[in-house]
């Protein structure tokens, strides 16, 4: 009850308050948003790092519909720094991002991520192509290769809503003009394939 001496909240409530009250849901919406996305059943480890870029980007823009709660976003920026700054560095998330078709290396943050995630992808393709010279049969009896699936998170559509054009805005941004690693231990054929899939437009 209002009664409560605990309670501290006002009897009645302005417009101000009103007004700021509806700002902050408005902010707090992508990371709900966000929540319902990274624990559906189609999530794979390849959201994290778009999902982080597009929360900083969004939490970084500076919009008159915000004013007032400048502090609020600044506050959650910094929590949002501190809690995932190291996820571009993480191999496991940054070579299921470059291999997913909806991201490839277009969501990175610098040139210096971006080179170590393609490092780690290029020592995955290493990994394999030594591998399949263990267990390749003799010459003259190929097997078939077998149908490529669909990972859960291709075919599943994006319900984000109030972070589309963040996405959308990074993506048109040119990632691409990187200098790639050494590469004189990657077979040419391989090299080849993965240079032709990151040069095509994500879906």
């Amino acid at each position: 009850p209002a009664s409560d001496s605990n309670s501290n909240l006002p009897a009645t409530i302005t417009g101000n308050q009103w007004s700021l009250l509806e700002k902050t849901a408005t902010v707090l919406k992508p990371f709900q948003e966000l929540t319902a996305e990274v624990s559906a059943a189609t999530a794979t480890a390849a959201d994290v790092i778009p999902f982080v870029r597009v929360l900083t980007r969004f939490l970084d823009t500076e919009s008159e519909a915000h004013r007032g709660i400048q502090t609020m976003k600044a506050t959650l920026l910094d929590a949002v720094h501190r809690r995932f700054y190291h996820v571009e560095m993480e191999p496991l998330y940054a070579v299921a991002t470059l291999l997913d078709p909806r991201y490839k290396d277009k969501f990175f943050t610098n040139a210096t991520n971006l080179d170590q995630a393609k490092k780690a992808l290029k020592a995955e393709v290493m990994k394999m192509e030594q591998g399949l010279k263990k267990t390749m049969p003799p010459s003259g009896e190929v097997s078939e290769a077998e149908p490529a699936r669909q990972t859960p998170g291709m075919e599943a559509e994006s319900s984000i809503s109030s972070l589309g054009s963040y996405f959308d805005e990074i993506l048109e941004e040119s990632s691409t003009a990187v200098a790639g690693p050494s590469e004189q231990e990657i077979p040419p054929g391989a090299l080849i394939q993965l240079e032709s899939y990151l040069s095509e437009a994500p879906l």
